[in-house]
């Protein structure tokens, strides 16, 4: 009997929280000293490809979004001249506008559908295996074949749903030239392509839920929404915030597939953020207007990212 207690209470001093305090520089110094040099060698490489792909850049921007640019030549230090005339600019405002409605759509209608999607595969059924491989399909294409792909489904002489579409209504519809529709598409060939990330995300959270309590709210006669409300999403809440914040990451960001799907137009009704910081610096090769919308984009993104963890953050953490 001693022994069991004594190994419970060695458990429970082990499992304590340990104090943390301050550790003096000098003692840090030590520390760094001993370790092997041949650890730093083997880091180095890493260390130096993420601060040229991610950190660099930005100071660059940074650096850049301060002066006026001829090509990729500064000319003139102007200052914060960059954003005011950003701020100025009624193709910022329309672009802000572009993303908000691209982004919020999508959303709308990806989570519902992902969140239905892995509900409905984490069931047994026949040929589920077969299923779950042909949902995932569209998330193996590039964004460039799917925007290739829809591009010629949905054109307006040849494709092949215009004349199918024409076949019933008896009129041919113009999916891509009219801003209203050209968006209205972009957003449904977008939540095609991005659903399966969502979904297998969402997927491997449905399954880790113990059936269990599924069967103890059956015994309870639990309805089908009742199991959802209190088992199913509370159980998956943090993985639909990150599903959330990447979906929302990804759609505002997008550039690949609105450029090579409408280029943003037509009349500029689908140009986004992403697809004008790019039509900005490498058409008009005015870069440091395009790093100052750059920066402002990144800043936008920081944002959203912390309201959606402010948000849905559960009570008490």
């Amino acid at each position: 009997m001693s022994s069991i207690a004594d190994l419970i209470a060695r458990t429970a001093a082990s499992a304590a929280p340990m104090e943390t305090k301050a550790r003096a520089p000098g003692e840090i110094w030590a520390r760094l000293r001993r370790v092997d040099p041949m650890a730093f060698l083997f880091v180095a490489p890493a260390v130096a490809i993420v601060f040229l792909v991610s950190i660099y850049p930005v100071f660059d921007a940074l650096i850049l979004s301060v002066f006026k640019t001829a090509y990729a030549r500064k000319v003139e230090f102007i200052g914060f001249g960059n954003y005011a005339a950003l701020f100025a600019d009624p193709g910022f405002w329309n672009s802000a506008r572009n993303a908000v409605i691209f982004t919020a759509g999508s959303l709308a209608l990806a989570l519902p559908l992902s969140l239905a999607l892995a509900i409905l595969l984490d069931q047994y059924f026949a040929f589920r295996g077969f299923v779950r491989t042909v949902v995932i399909l569209p998330w193996v294409m590039s964004q460039t074949v799917v925007a290739l792909l829809w591009a010629w489904l949905l054109n307006g002489d040849f494709g092949p749903l215009t004349y199918a579409l024409e076949a019933l209504l008896g009129h041919r519809p113009a999916f891509l030239s009219d801003p209203t529709s050209a968006m209205a598409s972009l957003v449904v060939v977008n939540v095609w392509a991005s659903y399966p990330q969502a979904t297998l995300l969402l997927l491997a959270a449905v399954q880790t839920i113990p059936k269990e309590m599924f069967e103890a709210a059956e015994v309870d006669g639990a309805s089908a929404w009742a199991k959802f409300r209190h088992i199913t999403f509370p159980s998956i809440r943090q993985t639909m915030l990150v599903v959330i914040i990447q979906l929302t990451l990804l759609y505002f960001n997008m550039v690949t597939l609105i450029y090579t799907l409408t280029g943003g137009g037509p009349l500029n009704g689908t140009e986004t953020l992403g697809v004008r910081v790019m039509k900005v610096s490498f058409e008009n090769w005015n870069l440091g207007y395009g790093a100052a919308l750059g920066i402002v984009v990144t800043f936008v993104n920081l944002a959203i990212s912390l309201v959606y963890v402010k948000t849905l953050k559960p009570a008490g953490k």
